[in-house]
């Protein structure tokens, strides 16, 4: 998690608060520009900002940060302006919440923004498996033509001969697709 956030005693509360919630790291940054180099060398499931920040209000921080990380985004602003920052904010997925917050409505919006990391995460997963699944196919589907092409099989012929080779050889059909490519291309 990362703190962006001028104030020492919001910091302290903050970290009291998320204390039992399993985070690796809290890491704390008083200024955007400061969060912004914390940001470029790694990333957090989850970004508090508190505004004002020390070197901006933190609208234009938030917004970047919104645009450019996945990050659960959880922004804790002062009353008169909240529904302003809401309003700029809220369509990018990030929680705005007024001053003063309490332990409670702190703690479930952290909740909340976490659970929602996590779905994202296991979607993220299922996309890069997939991708790598439809790469693969994509392999063998070109040995297969190379293999009708320049062989003259039928489609399931070169099916049967991917399949028999990749058994026989103990590889899988990707590598044995891609030895094929390599010799027939």
């Amino acid at each position: 998690m990362l703190i962006v956030s001028k104030s020492e005693q919001l910091n302290s509360f903050v970290k009291r608060v998320i204390s039992g919630m399993n985070f690796t790291s809290v890491e704390v940054r008083h200024s955007a520009a400061q969060a912004a180099q914390e940001l470029a060398n790694r990333t957090f499931d989850l970004i508090l900002v508190n505004t004002p920040l020390s070197d901006e209000f933190g609208g234009d921080f938030i917004m970047d940060v919104c645009t450019r990380y996945n990050s659960g985004i959880l922004v804790i602003t002062p009353g008169e302006v909240v529904d302003d920052i809401a309003e700029r904010v809220i369509d990018f997925g990030a929680v705005v919440l007024a001053k003063p917050v309490s332990n409670r409505a702190l703690a479930r919006n952290v909740r909340h923004l976490v659970a929602i990391r996590n779905r994202i995460r296991e979607t993220e997963k299922k996309v890069v498996s997939l991708e790598e699944k439809i790469q693969e196919l994509r392999i063998i589907n070109r040995a297969k033509c190379l293999l009708i092409e320049q062989k003259h099989m039928s489609e399931d012929e070169a099916h049967r001969h991917l399949t028999k080779k990749a058994m026989d050889r103990c590889i899988s059909m990707k590598k044995l697709a891609e030895e094929i490519i390599d010799d027939l291309e």
